[in-house]
């Protein structure tokens, strides 16, 4: 196993290979030779299995695998519960673990972005027909200026675009299989979960989709447009409000959990998981800070029933009470 970024990252990693190959011998002995390579390494395993312990409440009469070794540190030989995990834990806590061994990673999407923002930050980019896009926390895009047109991909995340309207040369932006192109506006596009939206704060765009014709159309101040596949649905909003995140401001209208949890994960480097289904689709309308994405993340499911648990200071996972 490589290890990861952390060691409790690589410790997550460890209790999925135990779980899943428990009786694989070549497993155990490089888990034993990664254990004993760093005394940090034994603490963030003994965190893992309190961890484990605490999540996967199971039943007293479900067995608990332990194997032991003798581990020599720092020339002082102890006897140490090498790994114990819970066989039975289900499904959803494997996920979890998953998800905390393998955080995800922007590297791939910096290599082919041309503006990329770190999380929880902004990128101001400046183009040279005096154009200018303001990158979200991790929004990435690639541009291609030329003679007859100015071409923005937005590779994943949010943005907000001030376009230098000019009919002879058009700025279009592209996220999947939409694009919307400046009638003179300022807008806002935003990727996630396979689906676009589009509002506009200024002016007008055009928005065509090679999935849905339906869903072409012109917008205007205030109106946006969520197209996901072929299906599309649209609305209107206080012009001001579009972009609104610029300012460090998430605004909810009737919207659910999970979009606005997902909304959150971009302004904190604290890996928000959301173990609970119901809780996932509750729907919220209200202004949270994203400056402060934790008290917001609680603020969110407080009022629904539901609690935020810190985990080892980088993950949250939120469930019902």
């Amino acid at each position: 196993m490589t290890e990861q970024k952390t060691p409790a990252q690589a410790a997550a990693g460890w209790y999925l290979y135990l779980r899943e190959d428990p009786d694989d011998e070549d497993i155990k002995r490089r888990f034993r030779e990664w254990l004993a390579s760093d005394p940090a390494h034994v603490q963030a395993w003994s965190d893992m299995n309190v961890t484990a312990s605490i999540m996967a409440a199971v039943p007293s009469v479900q067995q608990t695998t332990v194997i032991s070794s003798h581990i020599s540190l720092r020339q002082k030989r102890t006897r140490f519960s090498a790994w114990k995990f819970v066989p039975a834990c289900g499904v959803a806590l494997a996920a979890v673990f998953a998800a905390m061994a393998f955080l995800p990673s922007d590297m791939l999407v910096r290599l082919r972005a041309d503006g990329y923002a770190p999380v929880a930050q902004m990128r101001d980019i400046r183009l040279t027909d005096g154009s200018r896009i303001i990158l979200a926390p991790r929004a990435a895009v690639s541009i291609r200026m030329t003679s007859s047109e100015r071409r923005v991909e937005l590779i994943q995340g949010e943005a907000l675009f001030e376009a230098q309207h000019d009919p002879s040369r058009p700025f279009r932006v592209t996220s999947g299989d939409v694009t919307v192109t400046d009638i003179g506006t300022v807008f806002d596009v935003r990727a996630d979960n396979n689906a676009t939206t589009v509002a506009v704060r200024e002016g007008a765009v055009h928005v065509a989709s090679r999935g849905s014709t339906a869903a072409t159309r012109d917008l205007y101040a205030g109106e946006w447009e969520r197209i996901t596949g072929a299906a599309s649905n649209s609305g209107k909003q206080a012009p001001t409000s579009v972009g609104a995140w610029r300012d460090g401001t998430l605004i909810a209208r009737d919207e659910p959990i999970d979009v606005l949890v997902e909304a959150l994960r971009p302004w904190t480097k604290t890996r928000i998981i959301l173990a609970d289904r119901k809780l996932a689709n509750k729907r919220v309308t209200g202004t949270y800070d994203l400056t402060q994405p934790e008290a917001s993340l609680r603020l969110i499911v407080d009022a629904y029933g539901g609690k935020v648990a810190s985990v080892m200071s980088w993950v949250d996972i939120v469930t019902a009470r």
